[in-house]
Order: structure tokens, then sequence, then C-alpha cells
């Protein structure tokens, strides 16, 4: 089996969810027999933290050209007869392939629920036309797979199926950690610590959590990735409060580990995820969840986070509450740790490459 994998994920971010999972599927492909493996990409995908981590050999790579803005718009030109697998990482076309057969990964919908009109459309164009052209499309859970089917619905020949991403060995309680000369002594967390990780775009409400942190001065706010904080973000919170926040811009696997080992909890206050790969890394860490109630969070963490009906401050301290009783915090971490086991990159990974296997090649 021939297999080309469409790079651009690596052009189009520096990290994240997305290319964290490209990332996983390249490795576990990279390691399979009796296939081949070709990959597109331009020179500024060297410069994504995942892709530097790969050993692609120069002989693998297609190069394509480099146009920041129209990277994602603009389609491959590669001409061959051969048949082979073509996977994009996000949503890109090859054209001039007569024989290929393509695969589309669906991460979520959030366009639908929360952009622009504009941006709504630029992006849907360019999904939309992916999905139908793919002869198989792939949902990163059953949440995008019944957006899918509202937004998109596949047609008859095409085969449509739910395969959640995964969740690195990296992450694992901690037994007799020291925390001297390690992230904990760096950023000086001593007292009791929330974790907000990730994007913070309106979706995530990170106001929320500014709110809780005003509110409750016994807490502080450690913010891994998203960026960093912009004005209005700062004017969120208190000038007490700010005192007691921390961003840290990027961490590796090990250093997010401790961070989720010692927090009091993980806040995740997002209104709507494609998965919530953090939820997963919190729980595998043995790090307790609070997070908004919602379809995507129910299905990736069932019974084992503490969900809030709405974005309240009275029931986010109540869970604050119930957390500081050991018994209760030993067993929502027990709960988590089961529940996280369900997934893993190999997993993942492997039925994905079962997919590709149903197309005969």
């Amino acid at each position: 089996m021939k297999i080309f994998l469409d790079n651009i994920i690596y052009t189009k971010t520096l990290n994240g969810g997305v290319s964290n999972y490209w990332f996983e599927l390249t490795k576990f492909l990279m390691k399979q027999e009796n296939i081949e493996l070709a990959f597109f990409e331009d020179e500024k995908a060297k410069s994504n933290f995942h892709r530097k981590e790969l050993p692609i050999s120069t002989n693998k790579i297609i190069t394509t050209k480099s146009t920041p803005v129209l990277s994602r718009l603009m389609p491959i030109k590669y001409k061959t007869e051969e048949e082979f697998i073509y996977h994009s990482s996000y949503f890109r076309k090859l054209s001039g392939a007569k024989n290929q057969i393509e695969i589309t990964t669906v991460y979520d919908f959030i366009h639908n629920y929360y952009s622009t009109f504009l941006n709504k459309t630029v992006h849907n164009n360019l999904k939309f036309n992916a999905i139908k052209r793919s002869k198989g499309i792939i949902c990163i859970s059953h949440t995008t797979y019944n957006d899918l089917k509202k937004f998109c619905p596949p047609k008859a020949h095409q085969k449509a199926e739910v395969i959640h991403v995964g969740v690195s060995d990296d992450y694992y309680p901690l037994l007799n950690f020291k925390p001297k000369g390690s992230i904990l002594e760096k950023y000086s967390l001593e007292m009791d610590y929330l974790l907000f990780i990730g994007g913070r775009t309106n979706y995530k409400n990170f106001d929320f959590a500014a709110a809780v942190i005003n509110h409750n001065t016994k807490l502080k706010l450690v913010i891994v990735g998203g960026g960093s904080l912009t004005d209005k973000e700062r004017q969120l919170f208190s000038d007490e409060a700010l005192q007691r926040i921390h961003f840290i811009p990027s961490v590796r696997n090990e250093e997010l580990n401790i961070l989720l080992n010692h927090a009091i909890a993980l806040l995740y206050p997002s209104s709507y995820e494609g998965f919530g790969i953090p939820v997963v890394e919190a729980m595998r860490a043995g790090c307790p969840v609070i997070g908004l109630n919602n379809s995507t969070i129910n299905e990736v963490a069932s019974q084992s986070a503490l969900l809030l009906d709405k974005l309240d401050i009275s029931q986010f301290e109540q869970h604050i509450e119930n957390l500081r009783n050991n018994d209760f915090r030993k067993k929502i971490i027990h709960s988590g740790f089961e529940e996280s086991q369900k997934y893993s990159w190999e997993k993942s990974s492997r039925e994905t490459f079962e997919f590709y296997n149903q197309f005969g090649l």
C-alpha cells in the first residue's frame, strides 16, 4: 500500500492538538511494514514543534510551495497514474492524481457555531469540499460525527467512522516526586493552582477562569499555551489577581505531566470541543477536571469529571470544596484514570491504518 500524507498542518501552526494527532499517526505509520509513505510539505513545516521530532528522509518528501496565506487553499498538483491513499492533515486538495483514495479527518465544527460569517464561509468551503471528495471520513468523536450528519452528511458511497484520538504515555501519576529544580520551583507554585491549557478564543470561556481567580484569593492560575496574554485578557483580572497568574508559553509533555500531577484541578470551561485532549491527559495524570457540561466532555470523561451546569462561581466553589476532601479527591482521580485507559495514540493510529485497509489497496 502506498500512502501520501499532506503535512499542511505543520505549516499552519507551530503546535496544537491537530499537529499532535498528525505527529502520532505519522510515527505509527512509519513503523509499519509493507507500506510506502510519501509526504507533501513545504520548508515552513519544519518550524512546527512536532515536525521537528519526525525523522522523515528527504527522499520521502515532495516539496510544495510555501505561501502562508494560500497554502491551505491552493491544491497540490501531482500527476500520477498509481493507486494510493491520500490523507491531508487539514483538508487540502490533491489534483492530477487519477487513482487516489482520499481520506479526510474531521476534527470539529466549531466554525459553524462560533465563527463570523466570513470565517465560517471560507473554512467550510475548504472542509466541506474535502468531505464531499473523500471516500473515507474519520471523525474524532461521536460529537463531531453527529455534527457531520447535521452540517455535511456523508453519502451512501462514503465510509464514515468515529476513531477517537489518543493520549500520550508521558502522562501518568507521579510517586515520591521532588519539586526541587522542577517547573514547580521555577514558577513558585507552592499554593494551590488551577491549570488552563490551550486556546482562549470566545467559546473557551477564559473570562470565567478570570472570574474564578478574582473571586478565590487562595488559588493561582497557571496558563499553558494559547499565545501570550493580550491586554484585553489581562484587564479581566484585578490587579491583585494578576499577581497570582503564571503564563507558560509551551512545555514538554514531561513538564505538563508535573503540572497536572500537582494542580488542584484542570479548569476546562469550553462550550464546545471536537474531542478535548487536555481532559484525557489530565485524567491520565491523576488531575481532577472541572468542566462545562456538554456533549463532548460527557463523551470523553463520562462520569469522571466535575461538571458545571452553567458558568457559575458558586458551583465551581462547591467542586473545589469537594476536592479538598481527600477521600472524594482520590475517588474522582481513580475514576478519571480508569476512564482515560480507553484512549491511546497506538489504538487511534492502528484503527486509522485499519480504516485505510478497508479500501482494498
